[in-house]
């Protein structure tokens, strides 16, 4: 029988012994340091009892004992320097065995720290380790959201000190961690941990300190198909946390069916934002008037005015109308009832009952004191007739130059307020869509004609320049594109929408533009372009608004719904403003016709200054091309 077969031969040993040695050093660091230190240990008494035995000593001048030997050997093995002065032949031997014995201990001591110190600085690399955090926000998945995400999230804790975000994505959080920290700029002292796991199962989330969280994002993967991914996220969250009453869990949705089915089946503090529902309410919303789209960004961006909730305190048994004037840094644009339910403007006799909140816009929660004192109502709050906003049906003729999965969301919002005369044309590329796929719903109010085109822009025909054609919207292709590709198709779309334009008689459609990419928000500017729509961002700030005030998901929604109450633009001569006035004439005329007034916006500027929640000191010259912000 060869060697390798025999378990009692030498060569058996010699494996075995291997395969022992090779066991301990595959325990990590600190099995090899605890057998260098037992080979150490067994050196220096071996060496100190024979020195003793033999009464040796390395030096004339050391001491004959045990304890001398046993320290002397340590200093041998230690540094091979000490050994210089030993005298004997005997000693010098001995020291020299056991100086060789300790340079090949440290210097393995050496290569298994090195090697360690390596494992450990690469496992914390992957994002393998453990987070020892506690009030942290945790995101949950790698989209390219994130960077937008966590840019907000830095913005609405600006002033906070140890803020901290907690990335859980399937991606090498060393490389996701340098791309999200290159392109979301300034983070305001926010600190950065990446690690990488399956958000989908409890023990990645137990080991990102879920439990400890202040609140929980989840993150759609583009790259996925339904929604499938966030839910098992969800739900595997609520298994950690014990329950979805715990930690608020905001969640990215492409179905609106699944977002109803997710917050039956878990309820709790589980708000999930439907995106693409979302940015097509936004287009929609943006698309009745130029302005409308600057004022909900500015309410969707931490850099500006944000929604509040506040408890009513001093303010309880107090009629709506008489807390308009009891706020000089915010605005009350209405109320949250204890079911939920969101007043904007109610009547103004309306009381406050004890369980209401009001809803406020303001610069942040310092700004939300009430200030000393009784103040009446201004006396013009209770004169002149209601100034009815148009927000109701109206004839359309859309032009929808390109596609994606937010147009079949979009047509449906835009169907609410369409009448049935109206018309859209989607132009599409049939390369990158079939003409069965492109999914239109059942519209009451519009009548679709789906048109091909398969140049890099479309070559707009006669039915273009019709002088019934109301809006155009330039939509982002998202499929077997780039982004940078789909941003330069719409873009020169848009270029030769503008020369085209330019030639035509009569008044212009309006034109609102669909951008992929945040960093080519400024290229749409200089065109003839009424609004932008950034889609990515839109949905990241609707998920940060909401992780950072649940309440604020239901009051964003309606101040840009299609019917009730929500933000208007109106003239400022309608108001019987025009000339150098103060806010709180503004706010004053406003509520005299049952509008609560949050703002203005100068049309007459070059840059179309839009300016929400001053103090009600400043004064403003405001001509008859001006608007007001109000909610009404």
């Amino acid at each position: 029988m060869p060697d390798r077969e025999r378990p009692n031969g030498s060569g058996g040993v010699r494996r075995r012994v291997r395969y022992r040695v090779d066991n301990v050093l595959s325990r990590g660091i600190g099995a090899p340091l605890l057998v260098l230190g037992g080979i150490t240990l067994l050196v220096v008494l071996v060496t100190s009892v024979i020195l003793a035995v033999f009464k040796q000593t390395f030096t004339p001048s050391d001491e004959s004992t045990w304890i001398e030997g046993f320290w002397q050997s340590v200093l041998r093995l230690m540094d091979p320097g000490t050994m210089s002065g030993d005298a004997g032949w005997w000693a010098r031997l001995i020291a020299l065995v056991v100086t060789t014995v300790g340079i090949l201990i440290v210097g393995t001591l050496i290569g298994v720290i090195a090697s360690g110190v390596e494992q450990r600085v690469d496992s914390l690399r992957r994002g393998r380790s453990a987070v020892a955090e506690s009030g942290h926000v945790l995101i949950l998945g790698g989209s390219a959201r994130l960077p937008m995400v966590i840019r907000q999230l830095a913005l609405a804790h600006r002033d906070r000190r140890g803020n901290t975000i907690v990335v859980l994505a399937d991606d090498e959080s060393g490389e996701l961690g340098d791309e999200v920290r290159a392109s979301a700029g300034d983070l305001h002292r926010t600190r950065l941990v990446f690690r990488r796991g399956n958000p989908g199962r409890t023990a990645d989330l137990a080991r990102v300190g879920i439990g400890h969280a202040r609140s929980v994002l989840v993150l759609a993967d583009e790259d996925a198909q339904g929604d499938a991914g966030v839910v098992m996220s969800v739900l595997a969250a609520g298994a950690e946390l014990g329950g979805f009453d715990r930690v608020p869990i905001v969640a990215e949705l492409n179905d609106g069916e699944t977002v109803e089915t997710l917050v039956e089946a878990c309820g709790g503090t589980v708000y999930p934002v439907a995106g693409l529902q979302a940015v097509a309410r936004f287009t929609a919303f943006a698309l009745r008037e130029p302005g409308l789209n600057q004022v909900i960004g500015e309410l969707l961006d931490f850099r500006g005015a944000d929604i509040y909730v506040r408890q009513l305190d001093e303010l309880r048994g107090l009629s709506f109308g008489e807390t308009i004037f009891r706020f000089s840094a915010a605005r009350p644009i209405g109320r949250l009832t204890p079911a939920g339910g969101v007043d904007l403007n109610p009547d103004p006799a309306t009381r406050l009952d004890d369980l209401d909140r009001l809803i406020l816009i303001a610069e942040d929660a310092e700004s939300l004191g009430v200030t000393s004192g009784n103040v009446p109502p201004p006396v013009s709050l209770q004169a002149g007739p209601r100034l009815w906003v148009d927000a109701g049906r109206r004839e359309e003729h859309l032009l929808i130059i390109g596609w994606n999965k937010m147009g079949v969301q979009l047509l449906a919002e835009l169907d609410k307020r369409a009448t049935t005369e109206s018309t859209v044309e989607v132009v599409y590329d049939p390369r990158l869509f079939d003409p069965d796929e492109i999914d239109v719903p059942q519209l009451d109010g519009f009548t679709v004609r789906l048109t091909p085109s398969r140049g890099l822009t479309w070559q707009v025909e006669d039915a273009a320049w019709s002088s019934s054609l109301t809006s155009i919207v330039l939509l982002g292709y998202r499929r077997e594109l780039s982004v940078e590709e789909a941003d330069s198709r719409t873009l020169l779309n848009l270029m030769l929408l503008r020369r085209r334009l330019a030639e035509r008689d009569g008044a212009s459609p309006r034109i609102l533009v669909e951008l992929l990419d945040a960093d080519n928000v400024d290229l749409p500017r200089g065109t003839s372009a009424d609004d932008y729509v950034i889609s990515d961002a839109i949905v990241s700030r609707m998920m940060t608004q909401v992780a950072e005030q649940p309440e604020r998901r239901p009051i964003l929604f309606s101040l840009y719904a299609s019917e009730g109450p929500s933000i208007h633009l109106v003239s400022a001569t309608d108001l019987g403003l025009q000339g150098e006035v103060g806010f709180d004439e503004i706010i004053a005329s406003a509520y005299s016709k049952r509008l609560v007034a949050i703002g203005w916006r100068r049309s007459s500027l070059p840059d179309r200054e839009l300016v929400l929640n001053p103090p009600t000191s400043r004064r403003i010259g405001l001509h008859a091309e001006d608007h007001v912000v109000v909610v009404g």
